[in-house]
């Protein structure tokens, strides 16, 4: 049996030559549909005298909405009957859809020409979205709603993430059969919630977390890279968070720079591969950071220091290591002592008791200077400045190097100050900074008045101050109002605020004096022998000193470095006042007053380890100077 299209009937049947009885008749089968418009229909064709010769055609149906007709030509067969069976069938959507309508009709092929045959099909889309009514066996969900079509595949979710399991096989229905029933398949693992289609791949983990057969597709795992000591490496998965890491196959090396300003580096800054940073080396050439008087190439003196790191201490050098004392004395209680370490010494006290000499003591003379004075700094123009007060109230004072008298400042300053130390200005005058025992701080550059640093006290009496040429170094130590425990505090530049530190003691006392060397290195010395050392922001305590000083109150120190420590003491009975040396090592007695009744020094001072002032009570005084 060959079945054509209608359409071509007439010319077929008009060209047919005499004697070919299979093309001398036909069937023209009219499919007629109504209600609905199929998405296929197939025509079977049946031998009525043997119903195992049949064949089936499917019929396409053109666009638009029903009703509408399909035409299809049927011709004889060889080998069959005249006599055959019609059998139409419509689906839904597709020929693989549900079959919603039948018709079937018997027909003759005995006569020649063309004989009709009509075949009806009807079922109803009530909303003609394409799906038939399910009451007449069609599948749409809603048949009053063009926007709801057949039923869907449903997939099971078990992780949440609105995607279900590509593995597991679908349930179709109208509705999600379950509460976890989604309509979205291809989760690559329905046990983790983040993992699912429609997104990027948003962690390095080594998976698939998108779904999309790619592994961390978005990372460049196996990329070049530079970590950041700029060594070259290959990108990564990081660990357990999900990010990229620049493995290095590389190895950085250190550098170091010069933080104690001998200009050689020897402090470890960082480690690169890269370019280092300016001013450093790779090469560490500074035997001790935290001193600028001790570096390899520098040329040995008498100072007890080990110059050019050869390891010895004024190795190759003739000096002597006698200290200087006045030629005459007074009765003065000397509370400060400060030198410009090349000619001058200044030493002051209260009922207005200035006075100034050579380096070696000799050739002093009284300045007229009123106030009752207990700290003094000397800038590198050789002017000194001075902390005190008088009548309760606090005052500054300024003197230049061969002054008869001093000039005094009394403006701002309620509270007798303890404590001074000056930073240079290279444009003008110092700024000097002065602590008082009421805890407050305050700030002086000459000519205009003094300032408060900061509007609230700190809670502690401060007794000593210092500075190593910029604010940001600025230490303030003394001891708590509240369990007379020591204490020191760090200023805060930005804020203009004293931050305390902790000082790791069990110890009850005051901090007597405070000498920050740089910004690494700082020394305090106190009561009951106290003595600490600050290295990189932390505060520890030092090698005790010896056991003979261990009860008295260390009263000011002076520092060059780790190894240059110097410490002024109180007296002891018969025993007078010393100055004691540590060496990074060990500690050692220098000097020791000789006055009797014994005298307590009070004050130390030096700009360079090859001038080193004392000076105390009842007019002691004493130096260390050597020029070579």
């Amino acid at each position: 049996m060959r079945l054509f299209l209608v359409a071509v009937l007439a010319s077929v049947l008009a060209g047919c030559p005499k004697g070919d009885e299979l093309k001398s008749a036909a069937l023209r089968v009219q499919l007629h549909y109504e209600g609905f418009r199929p998405g296929c229909v197939t025509l079977t064709v049946t031998d009525q005298a043997e119903v195992s010769r049949h064949v089936t055609t499917n019929v396409n149906v053109s666009g638009g909405a029903p009703p509408g007709t399909l035409s299809v030509a049927v011709f004889r067969q060889a080998g069959w009957s005249h006599d055959v069976k019609l059998l139409a069938r419509a689906h839904e959507q597709s020929c693989e859809g549900a079959q919603v309508a039948t018709a079937e009709a018997t027909a003759s092929l005995a006569k020649d020409g063309i004989t009709p045959v009509e075949l009806l099909l009807g079922a109803t889309d009530g909303d003609g979205d394409g799906y038939v009514a399910s009451s007449e066996g069609g599948t749409d969900c809603k048949d009053d709603d063009p926007s709801v079509g057949g039923p869907l595949p449903w997939y099971t979710d078990r992780d949440g993430d609105n995607y279900g399991s590509s593995l597991l096989p679908p349930v179709t229905a109208c509705t999600a059969p379950s509460f976890n029933s989604v309509s979205r398949a291809g989760d690559c693992n329905d046990n983790d919630s983040q993992v699912h289609p429609g997104q990027e791949e948003f962690r390095c983990d080594g998976r698939d977390d998108n779904c999309d057969s790619a592994v961390d597709e978005s990372f460049d795992v196996g990329g070049m890279c530079f970590n950041e000591l700029d060594c070259q490496g290959v990108k990564a998965c990081s660990g357990t968070n999900g990010g990229v890491a620049c493995t290095a196959t590389a190895t950085p090396v250190p550098y170091y720079v010069d933080t104690d300003g001998d200009g050689a580096a020897g402090t470890e800054a960082g480690r690169k591969c890269g370019t280092i940073p300016a001013n450093a080396s790779t090469v560490a050439s500074d035997c001790d950071e935290s001193s600028r008087f001790r570096a390899p190439g520098l040329p040995e003196v008498c100072d007890r220091i080990d110059n050019d790191c050869s390891g010895v201490a004024d190795n190759g050098v003739a000096c002597s290591m006698d200290w200087q004392t006045p030629p005459v004395t007074d009765t003065t209680a000397w509370k400060a002592v400060a030198t410009d370490g090349t000619t001058t010494v200044w030493v002051a006290g209260d009922d207005s008791k200035l006075a100034r000499s050579r380096m070696d003591l000799t050739g002093g003379r009284y300045v007229t200077c009123d106030g009752d004075w207990k700290a003094a700094w000397v800038a590198a123009s050789g002017e000194l400045f001075l902390a005190g007060g008088k009548d309760g109230a606090g005052r500054f004072a300024r003197a230049t190097s061969n002054a008869g008298e001093c000039t005094t400042e009394i403006r701002g300053v309620p509270q007798v100050m303890n404590g001074l130390v000056g930073i240079e200005n290279p444009t003008g005058a110092p700024t000097l900074y002065g602590v008082t025992g009421g805890g407050r701080s305050f700030r002086w550059t000459p000519p205009a008045a003094p300032e408060q640093t900061q509007p609230n006290p700190v809670d502690a009496n401060l007794r000593a101050i210092s500075a190593a040429g910029r604010v940001e170094t600025l230490l303030a130590v003394g001891k708590k109002n509240s369990n007379d425990a020591p204490v020191a505090f760090r200023f805060d530049a930005a804020s203009s605020t004293w931050s305390e530190e902790a000082i790791p003691t069990t110890l009850t006392g005051e901090l007597r004096g405070v000498h920050v060397v740089n910004a690494n290195y700082a020394y305090a010395v106190g009561d009951n022998g106290m003595v600490f050392e600050r290295v990189n922001g932390v505060w520890s305590a030092m090698k005790p000193v010896p056991a003979a000083y261990s009860n008295r109150s260390l009263q000011d120190v002076v520092a060059f470095g780790k190894t240059a420590v110097y410490v002024a003491t109180t007296d002891a009975g018969s025993n007078g006042g010393a100055v004691l040396f540590f060496n990074g090592t060990d500690w050692s007695t220098v000097y020791t007053d000789a006055g009797s009744p014994a005298r307590a020094l009070r004050s130390l001072d030096g700009k360079t380890p090859t001038g080193v002032v004392t000076a105390g009570d009842r007019g002691t005084a004493a130096s260390f100077v050597t020029n070579r």
